[in-house]
């Protein structure tokens, strides 16, 4: 249940800050119902969608009813509703009047929101209930996933990465193979389970305050200005930001602060140095650079494995912990064959 409530509160979290930034980005206001839906994800008596139509109730005075509907095998069921009673059948139906939203969450399991409008809806409106209709389907996947929860684990855990890597462009792949790498490093030294799952998990997460970054920043062709770097640098404070937020998540949100740490203290945010560094941030920094060093990027060519190598043994004993470097070592001679003096 622990490993459940885990991916549960990366993918609300994620979820909560793509569909948040979209919001923000277009000039909507919802910070009440994003953070609501939030709260509630992990809750086994999940309400969203009942808060949700109450939301849209009272904030859009032109929609006079609603009505949210669960379709399990043929039949759809009436989970809650609003003003007078609206007629509904198993087939999809467009209105001028009606905002109907159909999301099929699985072969057996499906959601219809159905809102009536006495006036036309703005654009702007049209656009802040895409968001809400979201957030409801997505409460809904939640709820059916903890049901049945031995088979979701890994196409939850795919489509959570690819909510993360779709604000930025050239870092696809790149969590999950610090994830993978970090886990190994991990092994390697020793740790604990708890230790090397954390590993793995922060590495998942590591770049999750990116979200709150520019995306003319993150995907820019060419060198950053000083300006540009020092708002880069902010990522792990968000990340910090956003995971704290879940009890669940609170170890991995500090792994995440300190994961630019650097041996010799000249890292950030905090400048720690040397042990006073976490273990799991002193893994996931050299996992890190190595990935990054050898996968293309907006402003550069991936670089060759034997200098990327040479980067992180020059580095030992300076940005990155030597007892790390060795085990990071020992996992490439096994993976990849370099021959490694």
């Amino acid at each position: 249940m622990e490993f459940l409530l885990i991916i549960l509160s990366i993918y609300s979290l994620i979820t909560t800050l793509f569909l948040f930034n979209l919001a923000k980005s277009k000039k909507i206001n919802l910070k009440e119902v994003v953070f609501d839906f939030t709260n509630q994800l992990t809750n086994e008596n999940n309400d969203f969608p009942i808060k949700a139509l109450s939301f849209i109730s009272k904030e859009f005075p032109e929609i006079d009813s609603g009505i949210f509907l669960v379709k399990e095998g043929n039949k759809f069921n009436e989970v809650s509703s609003f003003g007078q009673k609206i007629e509904y059948n198993d087939k999809l139906f467009f209105y001028k009047d009606y905002f109907v939203k159909d999301f099929t969450i699985d072969n057996t399991l499906g959601v219809r929101l159905i809102l009536h409008s006495k006036s036309k809806i703005s654009k702007s409106k049209t656009e802040k209930l895409e968001i809400i209709s979201s957030l409801i389907s997505s409460s809904e996947l939640i709820k059916n996933l903890i049901k049945k929860h031995g088979k979701f684990q890994i196409d939850l855990m795919l489509s959570m990465i690819k909510i993360l890597e779709y604000y930025d462009r050239y870092t696809q792949g790149h969590s999950l193979r610090v994830a993978e790498l970090s886990q190994k490093i991990a092994k390697k030294l020793n740790l604990s389970s708890q230790e090397i799952s954390d590993a793995y998990w922060t590495g998942l997460v590591h770049d999750i305050g990116k979200i709150a970054i520019p995306n003319s920043i993150l995907n820019k062709e060419g060198s950053l200005t000083m300006e540009e770097y020092e708002i880069i640098k902010k990522h792990p404070i968000y990340g910090f930001e956003f995971l704290s937020t879940s009890e669940t998540l609170k170890n991995i949100a500090t792994y995440v602060y300190h994961h630019h740490e650097k041996w010799d203290g000249t890292g950030y945010p905090g400048r720690l140095k040397g042990e006073m560094i976490p273990i799991i941030s002193r893994i996931i920094s050299v996992a890190d650079s190595w990935d990054a060093m050898t996968s293309k990027r907006a402003y550069r060519d991936a670089l060759t494995y034997e200098f990327a190598l040479q980067e992180i043994i020059n580095n030992s004993n300076k940005q990155f912990d030597p007892k790390v470097v060795s085990a990071f070592l020992d996992v490439l001679k096994e993976e990849e064959n370099l021959d490694i003096a």
